[in-house]
């Protein structure tokens, strides 16, 4: 499943932690079931990771070491165009509805 991994330093960080997490950063490997496609940092801090995990288990050991100092929004993500695909099936769907309940209403 893909993830779209939102970070931001947590507020307070002193340089000395701001060292730290580039020590780390830059020693950092994904864990096995983790595959980093994109990682782009914000010219105003912070950024995103775009990864696919097998499971959460993988995304919390993705983002362990991390935590003590930067914070984290993990959201599953889709394809703009699979998203399309599966809206215009939901709007297909809930206008069948609809009719359905015209139907009824009709009847009575």
């Amino acid at each position: 499943m893909l993830f779209a991994i939102r970070y931001h330093a947590r507020a307070g960080r002193t340089e000395a932690e701001a060292r730290r997490l580039r020590e780390i950063i830059m020693a950092w490997t994904p864990p096995a079931g983790v595959d980093v496609q994109n990682h782009y940092h914000y010219v105003s801090g912070g950024g995103v990771v775009v990864a696919e995990a097998e499971d959460a288990r993988s995304l919390y050991e993705m983002v362990a070491p991390f935590k003590p100092l930067v914070e984290f929004e993990v959201e599953p993500s889709v394809n703009v165009i699979e998203a399309l695909a599966v809206s215009l099936d939901i709007e297909e769907w809930a206008d069948s509805v609809r009719e359905l309940d015209g139907e009824r209403t009709n009847k009575q």
